[in-house]
């Protein structure tokens, strides 16, 4: 998932005890700070050191830059994944909590995490009796099958996850919405849903966990991006869209009375006022005086230490949940369809300097994966700054070497801070290493379904992936496989189709990520070598959280978590 979205590991048990680990790194100075948080909201229980249940009810407004889009189907960022996850159940869920908790895979709609059975082929899931949408239909299994039959047609950006379901290839290539998906076999009389997979995929049951998943009634999620009017959920929440602007929008959050999942939280506030615009500074300022009462963002630039140092009792920053920061390339279009360029960057690409723009808030990287993830093994030394410097010299000659110098590039990036510096500082590299670079900037609102279609010929620019869950093959199956380019809009931003990476992503997959961590570490060293410099990563992120004097911070900060980077369905007030 893109972030629009220290050291925590994360054990999921799924099925047969499915191990995992995720986490990311922290400072010294900022790692107390978070654990505090983790420890007194690591869960939904009512009682805490202070005594007493949290709070229930009230309204508190929340500044954001906003969802990507309103569809359950086609949202990419963890702005929306946030909000729109209380609105949206899927089959199953991730449990809510803080740390290692939230990372927990747990019944949704369903009455159980199955078992598989066919030597990993086949799963068996019981829907829940008398579950309703907020506008009073049945949740009926075969709604969950129109949801995978939507996200194979529409080919929105998560549709790669169900491609191992049996008929799903040849489903899409029919381009029919009643088109048959004998993978999946509905009754809705009893409630029974049965999967089949063409091959056995460790990634499936998260696939219907994670928001993106959620379900609709039939009847109302039509096969078209419904961003502007959404479909019915059966979430904890329900969703009014005041306004759709990204720079000035709204929308509110109130308690769905009709929600009765009981594995997932039902919300302690009555209401959640989204309040959209881009500008994170005054987010910040009103955070501070107390109009808004938290911000999904990080406050940056003087504002950063500022907060850091005058409202320590409400400002969290250190472990968050996995990511990567790195410049896609697009391969399949010049100048970056030639290994010369991209090797060029690569050697060019100073992490210690986009560090500086992060506020101190970065820790360079050399591979895709992040770190504590099943699979990573830091690349060291890195092949690209082996002494931990850049090589300029060595990028100047690769781009004369290739006939490129002088050639016009553009530079991708949106208008969310830090982005516009990040881009700035690209396009400065590059022009001194030999090419004429410029630079393009989106709104973060549609940034991302942009650069993801190939009809933008988007040649370079910024890109970054938070763990959708946690798996390896989140990263590499999203962001590198012939699959995922196809999907349109598509995360694979660089286009990349390399027949060894679909062949290992797909073997991999099938397997328990701890017993192939080896292979996952062998996979994430090839993607980006000199020899196939697909993409730039440069940094994993530090995560922060800003409350105002009204938030319950001690029992209900609802951070960090691991999948929504913040819980919003266990913040109270005081």
């Amino acid at each position: 998932m893109r972030k629009y979205r220290g050291p925590v590991a994360a054990i999921v048990a799924v099925a047969a005890a499915l191990a995992l680990a995720a986490c990311g790194g922290s400072s010294n100075s900022s790692s107390s700070s978070a654990s505090g948080a983790a420890s007194a909201s690591s869960s939904t229980s009512s009682s805490s050191a202070t005594g007493g249940a949290p709070k229930s009810g009230g309204t508190i407004k929340i500044g954001t830059v906003g969802p990507d889009s309103y569809d359950p189907q086609e949202y990419q960022t963890v702005q929306a994944d946030s909000a729109l996850h209380l609105v949206w159940t899927g089959l199953l869920a991730f449990k809510d909590g803080t740390g290692q908790a939230s990372t927990e895979l747990i019944p949704g709609l369903a009455e159980s995490v199955p078992q598989p059975t066919d030597g990993g082929k086949t799963y068996v899931f019981q829907i829940r009796p008398n579950l309703h949408y907020s506008d009073g239909e049945p949740v009926k299994p075969s709604d969950v099958v129109n949801m995978v039959k939507r996200n194979l047609f529409l080919g929105g950006p998560f549709s790669s996850f169900y491609d191992d379901i049996v008929g799903a290839t040849a489903y899409t290539a029919a381009k029919k919405q009643t088109a048959p998906l004998p993978g999946m076999i509905a009754d809705d009389a009893s409630g029974k849903l049965t999967i089949k997979l063409v091959q056995p995929d460790t990634r499936v049951l998260y696939a219907f966990a994670i928001g993106e998943a959620g379900v609709g009634p039939a009847s109302k999620a039509i096969f078209k991006n419904t961003t502007g009017n959404p479909f019915p959920g059966d979430g904890p929440y329900t969703l009014k869209v005041v306004n759709p602007s990204p720079t000035n929008g709204e929308f509110i959050l109130t308690k769905n009375p009709k929600f009765d999942v009981p594995t997932v939280a039902k919300g302690y506030l009555d209401q959640i006022d989204g309040m959209v615009s881009t500008n994170v500074n005054t987010m910040t300022e009103n955070v501070i005086n107390g109009t808004y009462d938290y911000m999904t963002e990080d406050p940056v630039g003087d504002l950063l230490p500022q907060v850091e140092s005058q409202y320590k009792d409400r400002f969290l920053i250190g472990p968050g949940y996995p990511n990567t920061y790195y410049f896609f390339l697009n391969n399949t279009i010049a100048p970056f369809n030639k290994l010369a360029a991209r090797q060029a960057v690569n050697y060019a690409i100073d992490p210690t300097a986009l560090q500086r723009i992060f506020g101190g808030r970065l820790h360079p990287t050399c591979n895709l994966l992040p770190p504590g993830m099943v699979g990573y093994t830091a690349i060291s030394p890195c092949p690209w700054r082996p002494n931990g410097t850049p090589q300029l010299s060595k990028a100047q000659a690769l781009v004369k070497s290739a006939g490129l110098t002088g050639a016009p590039v553009t530079v991708w990036t949106n208008t969310k801070d830090p982005r516009p510096a990040i881009g700035a500082y690209l396009a400065s590299v590059l022009n001194q290493i030999g090419f004429k670079a410029t630079i393009k900037s989106l709104n973060q609102t549609v940034y991302f379904s942009t650069i993801g279609d190939p009809k933008s010929k988007a040649q370079i620019g910024f890109d970054d992936w938070f763990q959708d869950f946690p798996h390896a093959g989140d990263f590499m199956g999203n962001l590198l496989t012939t699959a995922a380019a196809k999907s349109i809009p598509s995360f694979n931003s660089g286009f990349v189709s390399d027949p060894h990476i679909d062949q290992q992503v797909n073997a991999l997959d099938a397997q328990q990520p701890p017993a192939v961590a080896s292979q996952w570490a062998a996979l994430d060293a090839y993607v980006n070598s000199p020899t196939h410099a697909y993409l730039v990563p440069y940094g994993n992120e530090e995560d922060t959280a800003f409350y105002s004097t009204r938030m319950n911070v001690t029992q209900c900060s609802g951070y960090p978590n691991l999948v929504h980077r913040v819980d919003w369905a266990l913040l109270c007030l005081k």
